[in-house]
């Protein structure tokens, strides 16, 4: 997955794709539905041609996974269940800014500017900007979400699936994997930097 993820910024004037992006072969996926998103082609998708495996096929999903994996995430959403997620937010809310790779194409800056890809050029330190990786998956959840961002509605107060004993892996714009604790990882006070393509905190985003 790290090797596609590259070959395809490589093969895009080195431009990460956005996490729901423009319209264009799904190789089988479920596009985007609704409003805006219909017909628009997600991060994964984009990886096919050099990744060949779809969304639904277990062989993408981790081992470790045992929730559902479809989409959407919830009614009238656009995120979808599966064990990896993609780093959409950062270390975040949307309303200042947008600093993880793969913003949706049709969302829009403080300006009214719709926010353009990120690019290679664009991220400070690549062997510590996290790209993709399991899921934030807590118990009782019935799924993981694709949207992988940092602290996202962490109720603190309820477990990790254990998913690789006690950490989670994640992929990192360079192509290296490591593992960390989810606890760790979620949490902004220790991650936010690597999080965000400019590796600053940014503490005015978090939750």
């Amino acid at each position: 997955m790290g090797l596609a993820l590259q070959m395809y910024v490589h093969d895009s004037q080195g431009k990460y794709p956005h996490y729901l992006g423009p319209a264009g072969p799904s190789y089988g996926d479920a596009p985007g539905k609704g409003n805006r998103a219909t017909g628009l082609v997600y991060w994964s998708s984009k990886l096919f041609p050099y990744y060949p495996l779809n969304w639904t096929n277990s062989a993408f999903q981790c081992p470790g996974y045992n929730g559902k994996v479809s989409g959407p995430y919830s009614s009238g959403a656009i995120d979808r269940l599966g064990s990896y997620g993609y780093n959409t937010f950062g270390a975040g809310a949307r309303a200042n800014g947008y600093f993880g790779l793969g913003p949706v194409m049709f969302w829009k800056d403080a300006q009214g500017s719709y926010v353009p890809p990120v690019s290679e050029s664009e991220v400070s330190i690549p062997s510590e900007m996290l790209a993709i990786g399991d899921s934030w998956l807590k118990l009782g959840m019935y799924g993981g979400d694709d949207v992988w961002q940092c602290g996202g509605n962490n109720n603190l107060t309820t477990a990790y699936v254990a998913l690789h004993g006690k950490k989670y892996n994640q992929l990192y714009s360079d192509g290296n994997v490591s593992a960390m604790s989810p606890s760790l990882i979620f949490d902004p006070t220790n991650t936010a930097s690597m999080w965000n393509y400019d590796h600053q905190p940014h503490p005015e985003q978090w939750n």
